[in-house]
């Protein structure tokens, strides 16, 4: 048993300091991927969305025995540790996900179900406290060879709640009461309160041989994978040829893969670019910058995780009005900015319509995005002391313009566009916006984080287990992920009812609830869902983009030939 240990606020706190930051640079914010290159031209909204994955799919029968696939990603872990501050915000996670498993597993759609390779049942016992039962798969093994026990959860759970381990965990860690293991294979895992986003807590990632120090969990793997459970394992890293191999995992219990081998390779996008046409890669990523070259290549697209918006400051200044925020939501053309970002692209993408669900995750409700609306705003404004001398020009109050200052960083080329629109918007309800481009490395650090700004837009990410974290974007005050400068009791306690409530049903409705709240708060502006592209060969079966669902690495690989 894991007795709890004191301060789970301090300790969360720091995660989510780090974490969030981690999150922003897996949401594409910083260099790299994604909101990028490519200027978009205004046209209207096309009434049409991508799948929320598109992978080929095919039954292993269909896919045939053998073959090396090869992949592109833009850079080497800065950590293999998955779960590590640095490990998570790099690619060790990407490259890593044919080697690792766990008890849930995750359809396209966000829902889950118990995975069979690692755990034979996963279902609460007990809903006060929550507790949930979890019954290991015997079969199941590190790469080592040794057995995967309650002993690595209750190892696992104990250095996820130590300020020593500078582990990136979901805050649901921070709720964990106890595991109490019922003998070698099975445990309960005991929350200290209700949580819907249990099913991220409830397997070990690691064995208990690498969090058993934390100078292990945060040194040890900067240079090597961590031990695999997953039907593949890493055989090699070069940096000095830019690759990572992995082949078949010898110790892998489930059904056999059926590729030899994977070997990612690491390069610029424009680099994996001209690879994947040269026949040298399986696949690579397709950004705006890259879209060009790649669009003759049979292109896989579906819904991405991330999601630009607008946050707004109302900690000080004339955004302290909610008079003036729900102004700003009302001019901001995001019909626009939906379509500019599928112009980007190159393919259709939805409004983001929640500020907790994706469009198609299950749980959402399908709600029209906030309407532009010019006469309304200037209405708002107005009621607010905002008013244009003869109906033109800046809206002034007390002989003063209202001028909102929205940095954005030099990195994203995406983000300054969707900047320059939003400063148009504006400027037809008379409000200058001043838009800064500041370098990239420094963004967060210098002006979102300490709230140097009235405005500002980036992408933040969405998991199927992240109301918590999503929670922490609104309230506390003091969140280190909050960034609006405000706070509500009403916002919290409509994401605290969603948080508690276990039952799916109910849970979208207290979601629906959520999402109303943050409206009347205008304080995050959702704006478009960000897709994701790939070329991929299309002798691929199983592979492509996918927002939430988790790939079935066994099933990966090259079609079938008839007759083999």
């Amino acid at each position: 048993m894991i007795p709890k240990t004191p301060g789970p606020a301090s300790r969360g706190a720091r995660r989510l300091a780090v974490g969030a930051l981690a999150g922003l640079l897996l949401a594409g914010c910083l260099g790299g991927g994604g909101d990028d290159d490519a200027a978009p031209e205004k046209r209207p909204a096309e009434d049409t969305s991508l799948p929320m994955s598109d992978l080929r799919p095919a039954e292993a029968d269909e896919v045939r025995e053998g073959g090396t696939l090869r992949l592109g990603v833009s850079s080497f872990p800065a950590n293999f540790n998955p779960v590590h501050t640095d490990g998570v915000a790099s690619t060790a996670p990407q490259i890593l996900d044919p080697t690792l498993g766990g008890a849930v597993r995750v359809a396209e759609d966000g829902s889950w179900s118990a995975d069979p390779d690692y755990a034979t049942s996963v279902e609460v016992t007990d809903r006060d406290p929550l507790t949930v039962r979890v019954e290991l798969n015997r079969k199941a093994v590190w790469q080592g060879g040794t057995a995967i026990t309650s002993a690595d959860m209750v190892a696992w759970v104990a250095a996820l709640q130590d300020d020593d381990y500078a582990a990136a965990a979901p805050p649901v860690y921070d709720l964990v009461e106890a595991v109490e293991p019922d003998g070698k294979f099975a445990y309960d895992v005991v929350f200290e309160e209700p949580t819907a986003d249990w099913p991220a807590a409830v397997y070990p990632t690691l064995p208990k041989a690498h969090t058993k120090s934390a100078d292990r969990f945060n040194r040890g793997m900067t240079a090597k994978a961590p031990s695999a459970n997953g039907p593949y394992l890493v055989s090699k890293i070069e940096r000095r040829t830019g690759t990572i191999t992995l082949e078949r995992n010898p110790r892998w219990w489930g059904r056999a893969p059926r590729l030899d081998s994977i070997v990612w390779r690491i390069g610029e996008e424009d680099v994996l670019a001209q690879a994947f046409l040269a026949g040298e890669l399986e696949s690579a990523p397709v950004t705006p910058a890259t879209r060009a070259d790649l669009a003759k290549a049979d292109l896989r697209a579906s819904r991405g995780s991330e999601w630009s918006h607008l946050t707004i400051n109302g900690g000080a200044g004339p955004l302290e009005d909610a008079d003036v925020r729900r102004a700003v939501t009302l001019a901001v053309d995001s019909a626009g900015i939906v379509a500019d970002t599928s112009k980007r692209y190159g393919v259709p993408t939805d409004p983001m319509t929640s500020v907790a669900l994706l469009p198609g995750q299950v749980g959402y409700r399908d709600t029209a995005p906030i309407a532009r609306d010019v006469a309304k705003a200037q209405k708002l404004l107005a009621r607010a002391g905002w008013r244009r001398k003869d109906g033109t020009g800046p809206v002034v109050r007390k002989g003063r313009p209202l001028v909102l200052s929205l940095p954005v960083p030099d990195t994203r080329s995406g983000a300054v566009q969707r900047a320059e629109a939003i400063a148009e918007d504006l400027a037809e309800v008379g409000v200058r916006v001043k838009v800064t481009t500041v370098p990239g490395a420094t963004f967060f650090e210098k002006f979102v984080i300490p709230l140097k700004f009235d405005l500002t837009t980036f992408a933040w990410q969405v998991g199927p287990f992240d109301l918590g974290d999503t929670k922490r974007l609104f309230t506390p005050i003091d969140s280190p992920m909050n960034f609006t400068g405000k706070s509500s009791k009403a916002t919290g306690k409509a994401f605290d009812a969603a948080i508690e409530e276990l039952d799916d049903a109910k849970r979208a409705g207290a979601i629906a609830e959520v999402d109303k709240v943050a409206r009347a708060q205008a304080s995050i502006l959702p704006l478009a869902v960000m897709p994701d592209v790939q070329a991929v060969d299309p002798t691929v079966r199983n592979l492509g983009p996918s927002a939430l669902g988790q790939l079935d690495w066994t099933t990966v690989g090259f079609a079938a030939k008839k007759g083999d």
